[in-house]
């Protein structure tokens, strides 16, 4: 995480996700997909796979990551 200041001397974390490939390969399934409309269904089949799981995990990171972020109730005191 990283800080920034703010105009009344205040400070508040910003959070930045880690760097991960997920989305790539999320990008990959879609694309092998659509290419396999063209030639044949098995990687229709195949480019869906590789993105419903892809996106599965991106869920996932996703939600660890909310749920180490702070609770941002002491926000507005």
């Amino acid at each position: 995480m990283a800080h920034d200041g703010h105009r009344d001397g205040g400070m508040e974390e910003i959070h930045l996700p880690q760097s991960s490939i997920v989305p790539m390969f999320t990008a990959l399934g879609i694309t092998v997909g659509l290419v396999g409309l063209i030639f044949a269904w098995p990687f229709v089949a195949l480019g869906g796979l590789i993105a419903f799981i892809s996106v599965v995990i991106w869920i996932r990171d996703v939600r660890e990551d909310i749920e180490e972020l702070p609770s941002g109730s002491d926000r507005h005191q």
